[in-house]
């Protein structure tokens, strides 16, 4: 979520926050009592899980022009890859219900929550989740994947767009020592977006809630999401080999796991008696309100 702070009269220009997620299987009681361990000891079937819809006009229009990439290149060059870094993937069209096109052939379209929770189910048994451009970044696949345990896999966009929540010259930070973790750190990918490279290509820190260096919280209450996100430089047809080399790394995916696991908690909704108990979305959406509020002091605790 970014809250951004100017001037002193210009306390915040948005928030960011993530995706609602219902599910109770991802309630805050049950993400804080996993242990952190569990988020890479876990078993994982599959190499990695992706569910897409039909495709349409409307994807040939707009960002989600990457999906129908990925579709096409995996149907032209993956025709005799049937395992990524020796485990199997699941590459599974979805219908309207959220059901699998197959299911909906037979006619066995069945309830939509009980889909939902089949497809949460194979993130969770699932090393990568590819979570491609959509209609506005960022998406909520992108944080279900999360809470699932599910690795998200971007692509890199290096755009020339200023993003919105620069500081002053009394925020003690310019742009370049903003955005150099961003991207590969150096001048060329200093603006990184994960969305599209044009000029809606908003910036990491102004698509994700609290992303290091957005200014909207203390700097060692940001997410780092570089720490755990696998970032796909030159299109989609360089997922398969950028998560066949991360494949023969275990302890690199376990230690992405485990920073993933460390921030999951941010990305769920305390309802019912979860409410307001757990530290999840809405109490970091109070703490970075205070922080702007307060001139980028920390009061949180």
């Amino acid at each position: 979520g970014n809250v951004n702070h100017y001037d002193n009269d210009e306390l915040f220009e948005h928030l960011i926050v993530p995706y609602f997620n219902d599910e109770p299987g991802y309630q805050p009681s049950i993400i804080h009592s996993r242990p952190l361990s569990l988020w890479y000891t876990h078993p994982r079937k599959y190499s990695f899980a992706y569910f897409y819809g039909s495709t349409n006009r409307r994807m040939t229009r707009n960002y989600r022009i990457h999906r129908q990439y990925f579709l096409e290149e995996v149907a032209i060059n993956w025709k005799k890859v049937g395992l990524i870094g020796g485990k199997p993937f699941i590459l599974e069209k979805i219908g309207h219900d959220g059901g699998s096109e197959s299911d909906i052939e037979s006619g066995q379209h069945g309830e939509q929550t009980q889909k939902r929770y089949n497809q949460m189910k194979t993130y969770s048994q699932s090393v990568f989740c590819p979570t491609l451009p959509g209609d506005s970044p960022p998406q909520k696949r992108f944080f279900d994947v999360i809470l699932a345990g599910c690795i998200p896999v971007v692509l890199v966009f290096n755009t020339n767009t200023k993003a919105a929540n620069h500081l002053n010259s009394d925020g003690g930070r310019n742009d370049s020592e903003r955005y150099g973790d961003f991207g590969k750190g150096d001048s060329k990918h200093n603006h990184t977006s994960w969305f599209s490279a044009d000029s809606n290509g908003y910036t990491v820190q102004d698509s994700y809630p609290w992303a290091k260096h957005s200014s909207t919280l203390p700097p060692d209450r940001e997410i780092d999401y570089e720490s755990f996100v696998v970032q796909i430089y030159g299109g989609v047809k360089n997922i398969k080999p950028t998560l066949e080399a991360l494949m023969e790394n275990q302890t690199e995916i376990q230690r992405r796991q485990l920073e993933l696991g460390k921030v999951a908690k941010y990305f769920t909704y305390g309802a019912g008696e979860d409410a307001h108990v757990y530290e999840d979305a809405f109490s970091m959406m109070l703490e970075s309100v205070i922080y702007s509020l307060n001139s980028g002091k920390d009061y949180s605790g």
